[in-house]
């Protein structure tokens, strides 16, 4: 019967755990080990370990042992006893977060581990024929994970293909809503492969940009659902600089978003091998991630449209973060900061309150040079309905009163602009802009 290598993350003691048949032993086992994760075959024939190096079995150095390197490469393409010791993590294609670990030994036993450590309690009889793998339901008290393993809560069938690439390794067991990997040969980028279920290119974290706002999705597909991100750490972290010199913060009491918003600059390491047209677009869906800079923030991969993405460009972060900043503004994550405003000192507050009345100044001219309603101000620091002794306390001076209007002065750099605020009983009902030299 052929050798072969089997992965390890640990330092195994499933053969003693079978005979002790406690569960105590099995929970020494939760340190999960990168360097055996990353073990690759031996380089050359010469695969016997230093005398003095422990040769237990189910690990590498035990295979390597056996078998010369053409013995070891043929060795990992049949699934055998040996390469199946260890542990395998376990992914069902039809969710998104949802890793455990399996632990075989060779008595027939697998036991089933939290990715983060730890012995889950769950553990059940395997059969193993040629290449084929029988996982019987476990008899401990069943979980979420026991029902989506064994939908019917009987036996499950793994078949092990060495030729089958995976999005993160080349030989997995698998069947129709289960993937079992091990890492020993992990699949090269550039490689077309399959990810949960989907056929992809595996790419090496490419950096692009939204060019326009984008519907984040847990699948790659317009009928995928649809996914939400916690931008509030996020833009605070991203638009530090433009948030300092304005007088507008990040909403405090903010919620989840479904897009991905324009100017973002993030990477991805997935396109699909399929093509939709969208607007006219033909592309592919790419798989991005996306940090919540929160404390306890991990990051979050979405799939999103690729027609509506650019590479990335160095040369344009500004303009990029200026994207940012208004999609952010246009989606209400970010709102005026009147406490920063009312707390500028005297000497300075001029300059900036002219810059930020600046800005609401183009957006008013953008929207036809007059606003009647909050839908035309959006972006703005105005709204119809603000009092004579609200708009004066905002903008400071120059302000010229003449009836039921005020006119304000900007003169940056000594161009400017006139805005004209109309009232009727007190409350502003339009806002007119004109160029001023």
């Amino acid at each position: 019967m052929k050798k072969v290598v089997l992965l390890v993350f640990v330092a195994l003691l499933f053969a003693s755990c079978a005979k002790k048949g406690g569960k105590e032993a099995v929970q020494s086992q939760a340190a999960v080990s990168e360097e055996a994760a990353e073990t690759k075959a031996p380089s050359s024939a010469d695969t016997t370990p230093s005398d003095n190096a422990p040769v237990e079995k189910g690990t590498f150095a035990y295979i390597r042992a056996l078998h010369s390197k053409e013995e070891y490469t043929q060795a990992v393409k049949d699934l055998t006893q040996d390469y199946l010791l260890g542990t395998w993590s376990v992914e069902v294609i039809s969710e998104e977060l949802n890793y455990v670990y399996f632990a075989f030994d060779d008595d027939g036993t697998y036991y089933i581990f939290s990715p983060y450590g730890g012995y889950m309690g769950q553990q059940g009889k395997y059969e193993l024929d040629g290449n084929n793998l029988t996982l019987f339901f476990p008899n401990f008290e069943s979980s979420a994970w026991d029902e989506r393993i064994f939908p019917d809560k009987k036996e499950t069938t793994l078949v092990y293909d060495y030729d089958f690439k995976d999005f993160y390794d080349v030989g997995v067991l698998h069947n129709d809503h289960l993937i079992l990997r091990n890492g020993v040969e992990k699949t090269a980028d550039g490689s077309r492969c399959f990810l949960k279920g989907r056929e992809v290119i595996k790419t090496e974290n490419k950096p692009v940009v939204a060019k326009d706002n984008l519907k984040l999705r847990l699948e790659p597909s317009l009928k995928g659902k649809e996914a939400n991100f916690w931008y509030r750490m996020f833009l605070v972290a991203t638009l530090r600089e433009l948030l300092e010199d304005s007088y507008y913060k990040v909403e405090d009491n903010q919620e989840l978003l479904n897009v991905m918003l324009k100017g973002i600059q993030t990477s991805y390491d997935a396109r699909t091998v399929k093509e939709d047209t969208i607007d006219g677009i033909t592309a592919p869906w790419y798989r991005i991630s996306l940090y919540d800079y929160d404390e306890e923030g991990m990051p979050q991969n979405f799939w999103v449209f690729g027609g509506y993405l650019e590479e990335y460009d160095k040369s344009k972060d500004a303009e990029y973060k200026q994207q940012l900043f208004n999609a952010a503004l246009e989606k209400n994550l970010l709102v005026f900061d009147e406490e920063a405003y009312q707390d500028y000192e005297a000497s300075t507050g001029y300059k900036r309150v002219t810059g930020i009345t600046e800005e609401s100044a183009k957006k008013i001219i953008k929207a036809g040079g007059s606003a009647e309603s909050d839908e035309e101000l959006k972006g703005t620091i105005f709204k119809i309905g603000m009092t004579k002794d609200e708009i004066i306390k905002l903008l400071d001076k120059p302000i010229v009163t003449q009836g039921n209007h005020i006119d304000y002065f900007i003169f940056p750099d000594g161009n400017g602009y006139r805005l004209c605020f109309y009232f009727e009983a007190d409350k502003v009902t339009k806002i007119e802009i004109s160029p001023e030299k």
